[in-house]
């Protein structure tokens, strides 16, 4: 069976959220958005799932394209050809 790699692709997600963030505090990203400091940090640190909402609300409080959240060096046509041999 072919490995699914949802989990890799979380992680680079969530590291990718800390590094836009950068030493801006959790509580400042929270104040420009509708979620709270706690649940931005458990997202960054990979610790839930989230909804999309919560990945608007994220890049509202980062003040970024929410495409930018995804935007990993992940290759994800290897990845599909992998999966559908």
């Amino acid at each position: 069976m072919n490995e699914f790699k949802t989990d890799e692709i979380k992680r680079m997600v969530s590291e990718k959220i800390k590094e836009i963030k950068g030493e801006t505090p959790y509580s400042k990203v929270s104040e420009r958005c509708n979620v709270t400091a706690a649940r931005i940090s458990d997202v960054a640190n990979n610790k839930i799932d989230c909804q999309l909402s919560t990945f608007i609300e994220i890049a509202t409080g980062l003040r970024i394209h929410p495409k930018e959240l995804f935007e990993i060096v992940f290759d994800f046509e290897e990845y599909y050809s992998e999966l559908d041999k």
